[in-house]
């Protein structure tokens, strides 16, 4: 335990010593307020070094190591819920991820992690796919069990991958989207980074709707880098800006609904409708005062505790997934359940562990 300890401890030191690198801010653009167009808000990353492990022999307690490609609070969610299971189980839960969204980064970390001593399992997000494939075989040719979120599409080498269905998720907001506009109307997108698989995934399930069930709503604007703090708001600014005849504002990630919230109604714009992803207290507390915003949440928990327990089963009871690909499911929430929403995605949750136990790992 000792060894491990120092080791994590090296490798924190290595972190914060690392020197950091910024992309120039640029301008954000303008768009045409008509045609569909793609504004990318300018975001700052930070670039961090991993430093290289070195494996030990002795082994007090097993680990299993959950990465991330960035800091957000939906995968804060993610990590407490994976932490929760290794209490629960006895075994020691390392989180690695770079400050800021960077996928490199995150492939590095992941891959110095085989290094570890007494690795017994391997999760990760990826935001894009097949990133982390190399990863996931070396572990797979270790014996090591592994698991995937997101991006799932190209998860090949992961022993399960879990996720919402992001398509499916982006249909069932079209569907109440075209209903509270009586089947026309103009939206505008609040993208994430602008390579985020799982982001492009939710756009096209909406897209996908309108055109099959509404075609006279239309997505005349989609604006990049909004799920973040910063771009959040820069955003809703710029939507308001350069789509004055929108009536939705859809959001792919958690966050672009934050700023939305905050911008639209100052701006007199409470006619829009705002939709969120997850439940981020921002999200909610806007909720509570405006009806016409709503959200869906994932299986934050679910997703996080079955990261540790599934490569837990396949290492303690020699248990394999029946399959590759499992849909965790989504929650809608307005203000109509707001007092219990949580209630109810603990009870998926619960079935969700039961599934796996009875069907999905044997």
């Amino acid at each position: 335990m000792k060894r491990i300890t120092l080791f994590i401890l090296l490798i924190l030191s290595v972190l914060l010593l690392a020197q950091c690198a910024q992309l120039p801010l640029a301008t954000p653009s303008v768009v045409e307020k008509v045609v569909p167009q793609t504004v990318v808000v300018p975001q700052t990353v930070v670039v961090q070094s991993q430093a290289q492990t070195t494996p030990s022999a002795a082994c007090s307690k097993q680990v299993y190591v959950v990465t991330a490609p960035l800091v957000h609070p939906y995968i804060a969610q993610w990590q407490a819920a994976a932490e929760a299971a290794g209490t629960e189980l006895g075994v020691e839960v390392i989180y690695l991820s770079p400050a800021q969204y960077d996928n490199q980064k995150q492939v590095d970390m992941t891959e110095s992690a085989l290094s570890l001593p007494c690795l017994s399992g391997l999760s990760a997000i990826a935001a894009v796919p097949d990133i982390l494939e190399g990863a996931m075989k070396q572990a797979a040719d270790m014996g090591i069990g592994t698991t995937q979120n997101a991006s799932c599409d190209k998860a090949v080498n992961a022993s399960i991958c879990m996720s919402t269905d992001f398509a499916k998720a982006g249909a069932v907001v079209a569907e109440r989207l075209a209903k509270e506009l009586n089947g026309k109307g103009n939206v505008v997108v609040g993208f994430g980074a602008p390579d985020d698989a799982n982001h492009a995934l939710r756009l096209k399930g909406l897209e996908d709707y309108f055109k099959a069930n509404a075609p006279g709503i239309q997505v005349i604007g989609v604006m990049k880098n909004c799920d973040d703090p910063a771009g959040t708001v820069k955003c809703a600014e710029d939507a308001l800006t350069a789509y004055p005849t929108m009536n939705a504002y859809y959001s792919t990630g958690n966050l672009p609904g934050v700023g939305a919230a905050q911008v639209f109604p100052k701006a007199g714009r409470s006619d829009i409708i705002i939709t969120a992803v997850d439940d981020a207290p921002e999200v909610i507390e806007a909720i509570k005062t405006n009806p016409k915003m709503f959200t869906y949440v994932q299986q934050p928990y679910g997703q996080g505790y079955l990261a540790v327990y599934i490569p837990w089963l396949m290492k303690n009871k020699g248990l394999k997934p029946t399959q590759k690909y499992l849909d965790t499911g989504i929650t809608i929430v307005d203000q109509s359940n707001l007092s219990n929403y949580k209630d109810v995605m603990m009870q998926k949750f619960t079935e969700l562990k039961k599934l796996v136990d009875t069907e999905i790992m044997k």
